[in-house]
């Protein structure tokens, strides 16, 4: 074992000698110029150390080396040539189709420069070859926010919550906080407080607390949008297969029929009673929505005020769908989701669902 050991350190320090004497003595750019032209330039201070100098001969040797590469980068970035390290892992992904987790962290340093224009062109690149990895959707979102495209950013982020799967309480409250924070620099403050209260809904018992009810009551006061604490309620019977909830809901005061849905991120409707209920979709984001037949398509609107009985709520996130009229069951014009009953309280128990307005913590 010792011998091995002994062995292993002998052969190091040959390496370690036969890279200096190239970093100190040979021109980088010359010895480099097949690694440079497909991952970008160093300066020459920086190819003379010799952890580089063995990495770019280890991609000499081997162009499409994905350990050399990440190696590479890391430390490029310890010696302070961040720039550098992000453009090789973009442009070694480009050249050889892989890692994406580089692209990932060439992203993460752009942003770190404060590069948010750069950020967005890899994210785009990560998003080409991943359409559906959320981490990519987050990342350009936060790209987007950094160049102040504020409504594709939100496109981004629902996707990146979207794509998560079922499990959504395993989500970090970042992207929902980013989120929040892309309709508000958007003024749509009402709008703002509905990603904060789709987290919270995910796992009450643990985040309705005092600090994410004043993160909304600011949101509510800044848009005017203050909801009323006066206890109200509708309780509706579960029936039918599958325990599927149908009910009558009025949008911009256009009534419609919809299933009442707590796995739907958003309300969803009909392109058709989109339009008579005159919710405006000119320049809204295209979003991903998962349903259970699979990936679909929306665009991002806002629906200025959905009843459900006593139950009212203004300003609220809306998906438009363009499907034909059998989609969502006969005389079913969509899903009434959490962008909506998340600004309530909603149980159940005994064979019937309640929803109610939400109560001051005490």
């Amino acid at each position: 074992m010792f011998r091995s050991f002994w062995l292993a350190a002998c052969l190091f320090a040959a390496l370690l000698a036969s890279a200096r004497a190239g970093y100190l003595d040979e021109n980088p750019d010359e010895v480099f110029a097949t690694v440079y032209e497909r991952i970008g330039s160093l300066p020459v201070q920086a190819a003379r150390d010799p952890y580089v100098w063995l990495r770019l001969e280890e991609l000499k040797r081997e162009p499409c080396d994905q350990k050399s590469i990440a190696d590479l980068a890391l430390m490029l970035d310890k010696l302070g040539y961040r720039r550098q390290a992000a453009d090789g892992l973009y442009k070694f992904v480009k050249n050889c189709g892989a890692p994406l987790t580089a692209l990932h962290r060439s992203i993460d340093i752009y942003l770190k420069l404060t590069d948010y224009p750069k950020a967005v062109e890899v994210a785009d690149e990560f998003m080409r070859r991943a359409p559906s990895n959320r981490e990519a959707h987050y990342l350009r979102g936060v790209a987007l926010e950094g160049v102040g495209d504020y409504h594709r950013a939100l496109a981004d982020y629902s996707d990146a919550i979207e794509l998560y799967g079922a499990d959504k309480k395993t989500i970090s409250s970042r992207v929902f906080l980013r989120m929040a924070g892309a309709y508000a620099a958007l003024k749509q403050f009402c709008e703002a407080t509905a990603p904060i209260n789709m987290w919270i809904a995910l796992d009450p018992m643990n985040r309705d607390t005092s600090q994410t009810r004043k993160i909304i009551a600011d949101y509510e006061s800044q848009g005017n949008c203050i909801a009323s604490t006066a206890l109200r309620k509708e309780t509706f019977p579960l029936h039918g297969q599958k325990n599927v909830l149908t009910v009558k809901a009025q949008i911009n005061g256009v009534s419609g029929m919809f299933i009442l849905d707590t796995g739907a991120s958003y309300v969803s409707v009909k392109s058709a009673f989109a339009g008579r209920a005159k919710i405006p979709d000119a320049g809204s984001s295209e979003i991903t929505l998962v349903t259970a037949n699979g990936q679909t398509k929306a665009r991002l609107a806002r629906a200025d005020k959905i009843a459900l009985g006593k139950l009212e709520a203004s300003n609220v996130p809306i998906a438009i769908q363009n499907v034909d009229d059998k989609s969502y069951g006969p005389g079913i014009d969509g899903l009434l989701g959490m962008s909506f009953l998340s600004r309530f309280d909603v149980q159940m128990a005994g064979g019937f669902i309640e929803v109610r307005t939400r109560q001051p913590k005490r």
